[in-house]
């Protein structure tokens, strides 16, 4: 009797649902292939490894995506969209964060063979219709760059140290330069360390304030990266590591927190960054190549 009822009750319920209830709602999408940044002159390069778009709409945070990207969005008309620049932090996949250097992005709509600018980041969707975007960013006013190193000027902004068994040089041959001139540092079974630091230290106004250092580098052996801490009292500089980075073959791009390294130091101290590794053993050689390093520190 009771299973009666029940058949009777799932047939009532299945007989009173309409076709257009079952239907799947018709997204609409948008398109980003990259994020472009955009750089005055005393900013240094507009090299850039952007991984990511994090993307809100109407103030509601759709998610992170990996670039390039089609977001499939549940609704039409005009929205206000906010995109995000999104990096892997110190290299690490598991690590990917908004840039808190840039700028939301602007936006662009690609119509026929070119692309508009977008009043207020509006995007009108349409069902089963996708728009193609171009974003672009830029550094906040409020970031301060202790020292951009792109190796063009005659000066140095990072040099050799005493202890280094050999010199950072210039190279500007197309095979081993990224852009321009950019740095050289060779090791053998001799010569197998080099250290180079910041040819100034700065103080820092701002201790406590988020820090991060980019640098376009290649190399065929692992090498270390931090912060140098000079002290105002003695004069003698104390290194504290941020990161071990890895061999790359191809020219790479790496955004480094340095904040707590900065943080081991004291409001009266002077603060740089240094590069570099002992050769290992088991490598007969060992070459690396730089290129537009910045430290920046928000204000």
């Amino acid at each position: 009797m009771h299973r009666k009822v029940l058949i009777i009750l799932i047939a009532v319920v299945f007989s009173s649902c309409t076709k257009d209830q079952f239907k799947a709602e018709i997204p609409s999408y948008i398109h980003i292939e990259s994020i472009d940044l955009e750089t005055d002159s005393f900013e240094g390069s507009d090299s850039q490894k952007l991984t990511d778009a994090w993307v809100t709409m109407d103030g509601s945070f759709l998610g992170a995506f990996e670039l390039p990207c089609t977001i499939p969005i549940l609704a039409d008309g005009a929205h206000e969209f906010r995109v995000s620049s999104g990096i892997k932090a110190n290299g690490i996949s598991a690590t990917r964060i908004i840039y808190p250097f840039f700028e939301i992005c602007d936006l662009y709509i690609k119509d026929g063979d070119t692309y508009q600018a977008s009043t207020s980041n509006i995007v009108n969707l349409h069902k089963d219709s996708m728009v193609v975007l171009k974003a672009t960013t830029s550094y906040k006013e409020n970031i301060a760059f202790l020292f951009v190193e792109d190796f063009e000027d005659a000066g140095a902004v990072i040099e050799s140290t005493e202890n280094s068994d050999t010199s950072l040089v210039k190279t500007n041959i197309d095979s081993l330069a990224f852009e321009g001139y950019s740095g050289e540092i060779h090791l053998d079974n001799t010569n197998d360390f080099f250290e180079i630091m910041s040819a100034e230290f700065v103080p820092l106004n701002g201790l406590y304030n988020a820090s991060m250092l980019e640098m376009n580098y290649r190399c065929d052996h692992s090498f270390k990266l931090g912060v140098a801490v000079k002290s105002a009292e003695t004069g003698l500089i104390d290194l504290y590591e941020s990161i071990q980075i890895n061999p790359s073959e191809d020219w790479n791009k790496i955004y480094v927190h340095t904040t707590y390294q900065v943080n081991l130091g004291n409001s009266s101290d002077e603060f740089g960054i240094f590069i570099g590794t002992v050769k290992s053993s088991s490598s007969e050689t060992a070459s690396f190549y730089f290129d537009n390093i910045k430290w920046l520190q928000e204000q």
